[in-house]
């Protein structure tokens, strides 16, 4: 026996189940701003671009499907640091994607991976990693919303400039100006090595056992060791180079001392999320409170002390 014509596929109903989906996502949602990735040189092997921008913002509406709290495995603490997973389903209708974004960007139809979403309730940027266009599967011979899977946003280096300060904020906080310091490939004396948190310090035209923190012309903090360049923030006083052999910096902690060959300012982009409240990056942040916790001396800090 076929279904009855009357019903099935009938556009007056399609409109109006449409109608009842814009209103119930109007009441029961959230407001999101939809923020397009532009791809600037996309590896088409590979399906990046590590210098994308995001200079367009939108306000839509969408349904929060996580009623508790946020899916993924939350926050994990490993051998990388803080690593945040923090993942949410949202919902949005078809017609005012339409509405709110592909009329202004017509190259734009649907939601597509790779794009953002900032969530101003939580102050929370979202990438989206899968798009689903057929749940609920065709109520009435019709699709009426986007299904969207999104993935908290891990910041690596993009450009973003919408013009929406809370937005726009992300980047400017992970921006730092820093000083980055070209240092002699060796220790000045022994074997210790600049780390990673160091607090590091030069009095002007002293070396060796005679330089003393106490009489420090400049000093910093090391964000980054890579060897012969070390980047430091958090500076005061000027550093100086001269003659190779006339100037060094030298650490408070460790003692480890390196002639200073050059220096320059420069702005660096850190990728890691700052914690709400806190002022450093988020791995700074857990490295203290791991140090208060946890004994680093030893070769394996986890294992009880053997006899």
């Amino acid at each position: 026996m076929a279904v009855n014509p009357y019903f099935k596929d009938y556009k007056g109903e399609q409109d109006l189940l449409n109608d009842l989906t814009i209103e119930t996502i109007k009441t029961m949602g959230r407001d999101m701003i939809y923020i397009p990735r532009e791809y600037l040189n996309r590896d088409i092997i590979f399906g990046e671009d590590p210098i994308s921008e995001f200079k367009y913002a939108y306000t839509i509406e969408m349904y929060i499907e996580n009623i508790l709290e946020f899916g993924g495995q939350m926050n994990i603490v490993n051998k990388f640091g803080i690593n945040i997973t923090d993942r949410v389903t949202l919902k949005v209708s078809k017609t005012r994607f339409e509405e709110e974004v592909s009329r202004k960007q017509p190259a734009i139809r649907t939601p597509r991976e790779g794009d953002l979403l900032y969530f101003p309730l939580n102050k929370n940027m979202f990438e989206i990693n899968y798009v689903e266009d057929k749940i609920p599967f065709f109520q009435f011979g019709t699709l009426n919303t986007y299904t969207l899977t999104c993935e908290l946003f891990t910041y690596s280096f993009e450009d973003i400039e919408t013009g929406v300060s809370d937005i726009d904020e992300i980047q400017t906080k992970r921006k730092y100006n820093m000083i980055s310091l070209s240092l002699s490939g060796a220790p000045i004396t022994g074997l210790n090595i600049l780390k990673r948190g160091d607090t590091v310090f030069q009095v002007s035209g002293v070396t060796g056992a005679g330089a003393i923190y106490g009489d420090s012309t400049a000093e910093g903090v090391i964000v980054e060791y890579t060897g012969n360049t070390t980047y430091i923030k958090g500076v005061s006083g000027t550093f100086v180079t001269g003659p190779s052999g006339t100037e060094s910096i030298k650490s408070v902690e460790s003692g480890a001392e390196y002639y200073l060959l050059d220096y320059q300012e420069t702005n660096i982009n850190l990728s890691i999320d700052p914690i709400s409240g806190v002022s450093e990056i988020e791995n700074d942040y857990y490295a203290e409170k791991a140090d208060s916790e946890l004994n680093f001396s030893a070769d394996n800090p986890f294992s009880e002390a053997c006899d």
